[in-house]
């Protein structure tokens, strides 16, 4: 008999966020005190760009207007969790409201990196690339 947990491997996605200072959003998490970008996991039955526009306004506020791929990477969470990374426009970055998954937000730049502790250096490579690539 075949169960939901056949299939053990997580995707998660992520929202590069830029404001007019080419700075980018990063979120701060409640417990682990570390910086991630805005996303999550899709939902059993969700589709990919239907949870993607759903965490990004759960957790900021935000409307997603448009994204495009960016870098995706892999980690063992026990089970391999994938993650896909969008460079991501959204309506407005005036007004931010936090999740209560997050207990601060930075716009950071090249100059706020070395002081910020990450998720995971896999997620620190990809700020770095992001931060260099610029618009």
């Amino acid at each position: 008999m075949q169960t939901d947990n056949h299939l053990l491997a997580k995707i998660g996605q992520y929202a590069l966020i830029r404001n007019g200072e080419a700075r980018v959003l990063m979120l701060e998490r409640i417990g682990s005190k570390t910086w991630a970008f805005p996303g999550g996991r899709l939902d059993k039955g969700e589709s990919w760009d239907a949870a993607f526009v759903r965490e990004v306004l759960e957790e900021t506020g935000f409307a997603v207007v448009s994204m495009r791929p960016f870098a995706t990477n892999t980690i063992s969470d026990p089970y391999p969790k994938y993650r896909v990374y969008f460079d991501t426009v959204v309506r407005s970055t005036d007004d931010i409201r936090l999740s209560p998954e997050h207990s601060d937000f930075r716009w950071i730049s090249a100059d706020d990196f070395p002081e910020l502790i990450f998720e995971d250096e896999l997620v620190a490579r990809v700020v770095s690339d992001f931060l260099r690539e610029g618009r």
